[in-house]
């Protein structure tokens, strides 16, 4: 195993999030520990049942953590059930999200797993886990708690280096020879995975992907740090052969959304990883919209947003998708959709709060009627601090009052008569 866990070092890959990514790979332990949630039982029609434990009990009730999960049975010896599930009451899933980041211990984490196939070729596994699906392209359609998420790497017969890889996406995958896999500047053993929007599918290069139903855009803008890695061993942690869902979310529309998944060991290809090459498809290389004519600046404080788009009437979006984010605090970025069809031209005041002496890099992408992403534009916004000397910048201020008073003087005196 110690020689495994020296091949999994050596090619861990590195994570590209797309631009609008406001969900990270980070520790499963983030979904126990989030308080609120519980481990439940399921009765029929997805409908809750009996509470076994609690992220946060009260007198009396069971603590839920990782630890508390096994394959069979529970630490309290209860029975495990494949139809179990750990869920939450609450909708706010990026309050609660950063919340836990801002606590500590959770972020940038994958897991590694050496597995031999039912071929006698060892695969070197790479699972990430991601508190929420926040796949917004297609209007709405496929959010859910929880996601798990995997790369393999197939070694040569000699074990020197890879000779093929699979990333897994949806229900399905896409293999690639290792020769084709894009990889980190400067470090060949690197491979570089990018991470869709919102749906966390890994693909082997930047832009516009087609699924099997929808679509997905990963266009690896989003600065990323290098992860964690925690090696499975020989012994394997109960919580990863735990039967249940990662999330209450059931899938309204069969074949279409997925609900929230199960943990690593209930897939396939963690036996046997040459069950995902059988149902992986070739890859090719992807094509993308053209970024977005807008403009995103500060007022008063906060985030305006200007569009025009009757340049391309045909190419008309939908809906534009923001993401915002500052280098000046700990806290993930965060991403608002605008609804903007069927106005060509417009701008969008919005209530999103900007602060005075911090920077923000602002992602701005849009989607058409079927969902289809456009590439993001980068728009960098200083601080107000920087931009001008503080007499400058309280003059506008000095201005608006002064005509505010003279509009108010001069309804006074027609009132006066």
């Amino acid at each position: 195993m110690s020689d495994y866990a020296e091949l999994l070092r050596r090619f861990q890959p590195q994570l590209k999030y797309d631009s609008n990514e406001a969900f990270f790979a980070d520790s499963a332990s983030e979904w126990t520990d989030n308080p609120g949630n519980v481990l439940r039982r399921s009765l029929a029609h997805g409908r809750p049942g009996d509470a076994l434990a609690y992220a946060t009990p009260q007198a009396g009730q069971t603590q839920l953590s990782l630890e508390f999960l096994g394959a069979q049975t529970y630490a309290d010896g209860k029975q495990s059930e494949s139809s179990d599930f750990i869920g939450t009451s609450r909708r706010d899933y990026r309050e609660m999200y950063v919340a836990l980041r801002v606590r500590g211990g959770y972020a940038n984490r994958m897991y590694g797993h050496a597995q031999e196939d039912s071929r006698g070729r060892l695969w070197l596994q790479y699972w990430f886990y991601y508190f929420y699906n926040d796949y917004n392209l297609a209007g709405g359609i496929g959010l859910h708690e929880g996601d798990w998420e995997m790369a393999q790497l197939r070694m040569e017969p000699d074990g020197d280096e890879p000779d093929l890889a699979v990333y897994a996406q949806h229900v399905h995958a896409e293999k690639a020879a290792w020769d084709e896999v894009e990889r980190e500047a400067g470090q060949p053993n690197t491979p570089l995975v990018y991470v869709a929007r919102g749906s966390h599918a890994s693909y082997f290069h930047a832009g516009y992907h087609e699924t099997e139903a929808w679509y997905d855009m990963a266009d690896g803008l989003r600065r990323t740090p290098k992860l964690e890695l925690e090696i499975i061993g020989e012994e394997v942690a109960g919580w990863l052969r735990w039967p249940g869902r990662w999330g209450g979310t059931h899938a309204r529309v069969p074949g279409i959304e997925q609900p929230s998944p199960d943990g690593p060991c209930a897939h396939a290809q963690w036996a046997d990883p040459h069950k995902l090459v059988d149902r992986a498809r070739a890859h090719k290389r992807p094509a993308s919209q053209p970024e977005p004519e807008v403009l995103v600046q500060r007022r008063n404080g906060r985030l305006v947003v200007e569009f025009d788009f009757s340049a391309h009437p045909d190419q008309h979006p939908e809906r534009l998708v923001l993401t915002i984010n500052s280098v000046d605090d700990k806290l993930p970025p965060r991403t608002y959709t605008f609804a903007v069809e069927p106005a060509l031209r417009g701008r969008i005041e919005t209530e999103i709060e900007l602060k005075d002496r911090q920077h923000y890099d602002v992602y701005v992408s849009t989607t058409d009627a079927e969902g289809r992403p456009s590439k993001s534009r980068l728009i960098l916004i200083d601080p107000v601090s920087s931009l001008a000397p503080w007499w400058q910048q309280i003059l506008p201020r000095i201005g608006r009052l002064a005509h505010r008073a003279q509009e108010a003087l001069s309804a006074l005196r027609r009132s006066r008569g």
